[in-house]
Parts: structure tokens; C-alpha cells; sequence
């Protein structure tokens, strides 16, 4: 008995000793942390800003609290952590927290240590308690029965797009016009190049019409030479072929057609010789009957066509 007596003593006088010493390091380096509010009071739910320095040696190794750390009554939002600066006066370091209270006390108090790193472990010196006073404007009176109001007034609420029925609507749109090309792509097409090909027909038949006119009545050369010009740029576009460049030997063997062979001879002869002739309305009679011709026989050629 007297042997565990003597052992329990022992360690006792150590841990004395142990905590003497660290309390006399802390002294000797006068470490002195500072902490306080940066608002006098606070609001249940909104942020609240607390700053901590210590000014210390600098062979000192100094750490803050992290968010490992118990703030109560406060909840630890976010930390910022300033680089440290030395002068004479040694090294300070410090930092904010950003705090959150849901505590409804009238007087909430905050005190945050910083730890002192010793040869085997770390001795938390504490700051002063500062405090904040909580006003109370947000506050929900739970004693107090709350009075239900009616509101009849209707209430204005935003546009806002119907993103899925524009999709959907679209799908349907492509759906039914795929269905439909599907189904007759190859007919509207079809009747798409036929109705081209009858478009330009009437404009080229239109204006041989109106030169042709022109030169029979005026005797105007220039009109019957212009008419030619164009009866030859729609059998270009008509045939797929460089009629506007071809000679007139050319078109004869591209159209084979005596009459339409004699009218282009005899009109060379007009155009180039600047000669009046009274069957040049015939000629030129006969050069649209041939390129009206040509029409029918590519407007029957679509019709046949199994793919246009």
C-alpha cells in the first residue's frame, strides 16, 4: 500500500511540474491572444465576423483554431487567415471567422484560444470573452398566436416558355413532313422541277413574244437579233448545253430539223447582213415552235423519270 502511494505521488508531483513548466514558457514568451467582435450585436441566422491575432516570437510555432473547433453558441460559416508579419515587436498572426448564431440569448460570448506548440504538445491560450448583444427584429414571438389573413388579390405570376411543347411540337413537325416526304417525296419533288420548268418556259415565251412583236412591226433588226439571243440562253438552261456559244452549224447538229435549220440560215443572214425580209416573223416562228418542242419533250422526260 505504501509502494502505490508513493508511485501515485510521484506522478503527481510530475504533472505539476509539467503544467508549472508550460504555464512558465507561456509566460516567458508573453504570448497574449487578442479576440474580438467586429459588431457590437448580432441577428439570429445573419453572419457575425470575430478576429483573432497574437503577436508572439518568432522561433514561437503558433495555431488557430480550425473548423474542428467547437464555436458554440456560433457556427464556423468560413475562415480567413492573414499571412504573418514581423517586426521588433516580434511576429503577429491573425485571422477572421465568419460566424452564424441560431441562439436566441440576449448576450452571446465568444472566447478563442491559439495553440502554443511545446516539445510534446500544444498549450491552448485563450483570449478574453468578448460579447455581442442579439437584436431581436427577426426574432418569431412563439407565445403570440398567429392571426391567419385572407388574401384574395391574385397574385401575378412570371411567363415562363414551355420548353418541352416547343420540342415536342417540333417532333411532330419533323415526324409528319418525314411521313409525308416518305410517302411522297419522289411526287413533290417531281412536281416541283415541273413547275420550274413551266415557270421559265412562260418568261422565255413571254419576252421571245414581246421582241418578236417588236421586229415585225418596228422592222427592228436589233429586236429579231435580241430574241435570237435569248431563244438560245433557254435552250442552254433548257438542255444543259453551251447554246449561247454555239455557231449556228453547232445547233443544227445538236437539233436536227431542216426547217428549224433553214429559219436559223436565213436569219443569220438578216441579223449579219442587216437585210429586210418578210418572212423573218416565220423564221423566228419557227425557232420558238423548236424550243417549245424541246420543253415538252423534258417536261415528258421528268414525267417518265422514276426518280426526278
Amino acid at each position: 500500500m505504501a509502494r502505490v502511494f508513493q508511485v501515485f505521488f510521484s506522478v503527481a508531483i510530475g504533472f505539476l511540474f509539467c503544467f508549472t513548466g508550460i504555464a512558465r514558457d507561456a509566460r516567458k514568451q508573453r504570448i497574449t491572444p487578442k479576440g474580438v467582435f467586429q459588431t457590437d450585436s448580432v441577428e439570429v441566422g445573419k453572419p457575425v465576423y470575430f478576429s483573432l491575432s497574437v503577436r508572439h516570437s518568432p522561433e514561437s510555432e503558433i495555431f488557430f483554431p480550425d473548423s474542428t473547433y467547437d464555436f458554440s453558441p456560433f457556427e464556423l460559416v468560413s475562415q480567413r487567415t492573414y499571412v504573418s508579419s514581423t517586426d521588433a515587436r516580434g511576429t503577429l498572426d491573425s485571422a477572421v471567422y465568419h460566424l452564424i448564431s441560431f441562439d436566441v440569448s440576449k448576450v452571446q460570448k465568444l472566447r478563442l484560444p491559439v495553440f502554443v506548440f511545446q516539445k510534446k504538445d500544444c498549450t491552448a491560450v485563450f483570449t478574453t470573452a468578448d460579447s455581442v448583444l442579439l437584436i431581436a427584429s427577426n426574432n418569431i414571438d412563439l407565445s403570440k398566436k398567429p392571426v391567419l389573413k385572407e388574401e384574395t388579390r391574385l397574385a401575378a405570376l412570371s411567363r415562363e416558355f414551355n420548353f418541352s411543347m416547343l420540342i415536342g411540337s417540333v417532333a411532330l413537325i419533323i415526324g409528319v413532313v418525314g411521313s409525308i416526304y416518305w410517302v411522297f417525296g419522289r411526287d413533290i419533288y417531281k412536281q416541283w422541277q415541273l413547275l420550274k420548268l413551266q415557270r421559265r418556259h412562260l418568261e422565255y415565251v413571254r419576252s421571245f413574244n414581246r421582241l418578236m412583236r417588236s421586229a415585225r412591226e418596228k422592222g427592228n433588226i436589233k429586236d429579231a437579233e435580241k430574241a435570237i439571243i435569248i431563244w438560245k440562253n433557254y435552250l442552254e438552261r433548257l438542255e444543259k448545253k453551251p447554246f449561247a456559244t454555239y455557231t449556228t452549224r453547232e445547233i443544227i447538229d445538236n437539233m436536227p430539223d431542216d426547217e428549224l435549220a433553214d429559219a436559223l440560215k436565213n436569219m443569220d443572214s438578216i441579223v449579219y447582213g442587216q437585210g429586210r425580209s418578210g418572212n423573218m416573223e416565220r423564221y423566228l416562228e419557227v425557232l420558238k415552235t423548236g424550243a417549245t418542242r424541246l420543253y415538252r419533250a423534258k417536261r415528258k422526260f421528268v414525267l417518265d423519270s422514276p426518280v426526278a
